[in-house]
């Protein structure tokens, strides 16, 4: 029996946070076999075995904190019994063990980002007082691992709060990565007792991300002797119909009406109109000004009753979020002393009311020059200068705009007719660079052979237009099915390259490419073998439409990917293998043709699909027969739809 510990010495930080197991309980290992990877001082370290034997005990779960001495595993003979050496560990020198939450099925379960270094948190363990409360009662929730590319997540939004009690299956909280967003579910039961990471944080996968625990002491305990700092409060925006401004209730009887923040992204808003004006008394509710962002048109309510003191942002103003663009008062109070000892400078001068602008016809059309603010800034909506940017347009070229004091909107941008005058570089979102990567990988790594048919596909058309009458379908379906079927007979189709082994799956899980505007995605239809074509269409066209929506259904799980550029008029093309799957069928245009039989010629449709293998999994052989198969099956449709 053999006990590995963290030496915390020579070398190594006297502190470290585990951050994986290269080991699964109850798995083999010899001498040398990586077993354990921890983070100490910001150095990622693998350790490895000293020892042949089985895993009996892990002693230190993911994102558990460990010090100089402590146990981190029991390896020995299998079936050992490891209760005399757990009884000869002392307990100062035990790592403490925690729950781990069981792999998520649906929606993969989670890793958190470690963005203090070791001696911060060993600072934070050393302040927090010590707690009364039971680590090992707490299950960690972990941020998934959706697919094995997957790095990191960052939290878009939570659904549940602190204290909440949630159930297997519920949706927790919504996560982007790198190519797509998407739902988690909970794979455990219980009551959150603490969030460890608030929304927009980036965290590794399988880091804790929240703590599931019958009360809050064994929550802060798991938190102390972990070393994971708790998060600092945000304040979470009520959902409503419309944006409300923030109110700070001054000292005195003044009240300031800010720029309301409407989404963590903005910066700053754009007076379109006020509905109010000084003198007049608002209630909650109330709908005071309109203003724009860089995202939408919206109108703010009034969160507090009151008389309107003083407006000091105009129509046309750009404010920053949560700056004052009106105060509220009773008559008589000194709202301009209030001001100017709160540092917020002199009001702005009154404008006349300007009529609004009318468009007469004019035989040259002439520009005149944009409106300028008194910093030299052209005066622009955030959503015009946003749509300027994409175009690579100069706003001083546009001209004075439509809006209020000649300020240039984002129609006005859409109607320019201006040519970009320099060149213009676009930074790669995420999901773009992921497929980029990807892509790079595929080519560089994976022995590509291409083979191709031509399908006559007169029967296959004839027969889906006569089969959308009954259901909803497409001739990709048909595909999809024919696919499925010829992907059941050779299972080579539905199997991997990985290190020295090729892995088998058991069900054809067909990828379908989908084009959005973040770039191409790739969601599965998993178990297409066994679905009817018109459960296979309509489960198609949900994980469409959510690829398009932006979630990933089936990722990691593919085996196959079919893409299909027919609908632009592109006869043939070859496609990039997507890995580590071991094929993909590029689908051509059908179009109008002849088909040469028995020395007779006869008009039909034809169609020309390319199929592009891993040669390490797929014989040249086996692709022909694949495409034979095919073949077959798409020129006798009528045994597709059943």
């Amino acid at each position: 029996m053999h006990v590995i510990r963290y030496p915390g010495k020579g070398r190594f930080s006297p502190e470290g946070v585990v951050t994986g197991w290269d080991k699964n309980l109850g798995d083999a290992v010899k001498k040398g076999d990586f077993l354990v990877q921890i983070e100490a001082a910001g150095e990622w370290i693998q350790f490895e075995s000293a020892t042949d034997g089985v895993l009996l005990k892990v002693l230190a779960d993911v994102g558990g904190f460990v010090r100089s001495g402590d146990a981190l595993a029991i390896i020995g003979p299998k079936g050992a019994d490891v209760s005399k050496a757990l009884e000869k560990l002392e307990p100062k020198k035990a790592a403490v063990a925690r729950k781990s939450s069981p792999k998520s099925k649906a929606k993969p379960a989670v890793k958190v980002q470690a963005v203090q270094s070791t001696q911060q948190k060993k600072e934070e363990v050393m302040a927090t007082p010590k707690s009364t409360g039971n680590p090992d009662n707490v299950t960690p929730v972990l941020m998934p691992q959706a697919g094995q590319s997957m790095e990191e997540g960052t939290i878009l939004e939570w659904k549940v709060r602190e204290g909440d009690t949630i159930e297997v299956g519920q949706v927790i909280m919504d996560i982007e990565t790198d190519k797509a967003t998407m739902e988690v579910e909970a794979d455990v039961a219980g009551r959150i007792a603490k969030i460890v990471h608030n929304e927009g944080d980036i965290v590794e996968v399988k880091f804790p991300v929240a703590l599931l625990a019958d009360n809050d002491a064994d929550a802060e305990a798991y938190l102390a002797s972990a070393g994971i700092a708790a998060p600092e409060a945000k304040d979470t925006p009520s959902p409503a119909a419309a944006v409300q401004p923030t109110v700070v209730v001054a000292d005195g009887d003044v009240t300031p009406v800010l720029m309301p923040q409407a989404g963590q992204s903005m910066e700053e808003g754009t007076i379109l109109g006020w509905k109010v004006k000084v003198g007049d008394m608002i209630a909650v509710g109330d709908v005071i000004m309109e203003i724009e962002t860089d995202k939408a048109t919206m109108e703010v309510e009034a969160v507090d009753a009151g008389r309107i003191a003083k407006i000091v942002s105009n129509e046309g103003d750009i404010v920053e979020v949560k700056v004052p663009v009106a105060y509220l008062a009773k008559e008589g109070v000194d709202v301009d002393g209030y001001i100017a000892s709160a540092g917020g400078g002199a009001a702005p001068a009154a404008v006349a009311a300007k009529p609004a602008p009318t468009k007469t016809a004019a035989p040259v059309a002439q520009k005149t020059a944009a409106s300028m603010s008194a910093s030299g800034r052209v005066k622009a909506s955030p959503a015009a200068r946003k749509a300027a940017a994409e175009k690579g347009l100069d706003l001083a070229s546009i001209g004075s705009g439509s809006g209020p004091g000649g300020r240039i909107l984002s129609s006005d941008v859409e109607d320019a007719d201006v040519v970009p005058t320099e060149v213009q570089v676009h930074t790669l979102s995420k999901i773009r660079r992921a497929i980029g990567n990807n892509l790079l990988y595929s080519k560089q790594n994976v022995p590509h052979f291409y083979a191709k048919t031509t399908i006559d596909a007169g029967l296959l058309f004839s027969t889906y237009r006569k089969t959308k009458e009954q259901f909803k379908c497409s001739v990709n379906d048909f595909i999809t099915r024919a696919c499925a079927k010829a992907i059941r007979q050779y299972p080579a189709f539905r199997s991997q390259h990985k290190d020295t082994e090729i892995v088998e799956n058991p069900s054809a899980n067909i990828g379908i490419a989908v084009g959005t505007d973040e770039g191409l995605t790739v969601p599965v239809v998993v178990g297409a073998d066994r679905m009817k074509l018109e459960q296979l269409a309509a489960r198609t066209r949900e994980v469409v439409e959510s690829a398009r929506n932006g979630k990933l259904e089936g990722m990691g799980q593919g085996v196959f990917t079919i893409t299909n550029l027919g609908m632009f008029g592109v006869e043939e093309f070859s496609a990039i293998i997507n890995p580590p799957e071991s094929a993909i069928l590029a689908i051509g245009a059908i179009r109008e043709g002849v088909v040469v039989e028995n020395g007779a010629m006869r008009p039909s449709r034809l169609m020309t699909v390319t199929l592009s293998v891993d040669h390490r999994v797929i014989d040249g052989i086996v692709a022909a027969q694949f495409l034979k198969t095919l073949k077959e099956l798409l020129e006798a449709p009528e045994q597709l739809v059943s």
